[in-house]
């Protein structure tokens, strides 16, 4: 009888554990189709691409733009003056917005675009840097953005801590099967 109740345990832990895998894997954008180009620079513009096949062509995307702000009694400042906004997909897919920076910007600002038709969303982040550390050694001004965050999709550590889990399921159940052996 005790086996069968931690057999039950055991399964219902590995479900719980396996049903966020699936919620992580619909609607987001992979890393590499959408990304962020221009200079972080305090009063500069950057732009938020996204390659083709991104969004349904013709969908209206919604932007939403968090960072360092400042939080006033009736105001509230971000990156983006006009606050939350709209843009459309192009035929292809595909999608851009400049955004531009105030000259007081500084922090790590966030951008989501949401495609309001698919249901996809990308997530892109990036830290305003002063002009002097855009200088490389070389005297050449660098218009890289630093690359921040994982590149170990979520999936494959969901994948991993499950595995963990089944092997030391199987490993304990080994256990008691070998002590009922040893008692009878």
């Amino acid at each position: 009888m005790i086996r069968k109740i931690f057999a039950v345990v055991a399964l219902a832990v590995l479900g719980v554990f396996a049903v966020p895998m699936v919620a992580n894997a619909a609607g987001y954008v992979p890393s590499i189709a959408c990304g962020v180009s221009g200079s972080p620079v305090a009063g500069s513009t950057v732009t938020i691409g996204c390659a083709g096949a991104t969004w349904t062509p013709g969908e209206v995307i919604d932007i939403t733009v968090s960072g360092n702000t400042t939080v006033t009694a009736a105001a509230f400042r971000t990156a983006v003056t006009s606050g939350p906004f709209t843009t459309t997909a192009a035929a292809d897919g595909s999608s851009s917005a400049s955004l531009a920076l105030p000259s007081n910007a500084n922090g790590t600002y966030t951008v989501t675009s949401t495609g309001e038709e698919s249901g996809n969303v990308d997530v892109e982040t990036f830290t305003i840097v002063s002009p002097a550390s855009n200088v490389v050694s070389g005297g050449s001004s660098s218009s890289q953005v630093a690359d921040t965050g994982s590149t170990v999709p979520l999936l494959i550590v969901w994948t991993a801590a499950g595995l963990v889990l089944i092997g030391a399921a199987f490993v304990l159940v080994r256990i008691v099967v070998r002590r009922q052996r040893i008692n009878n």
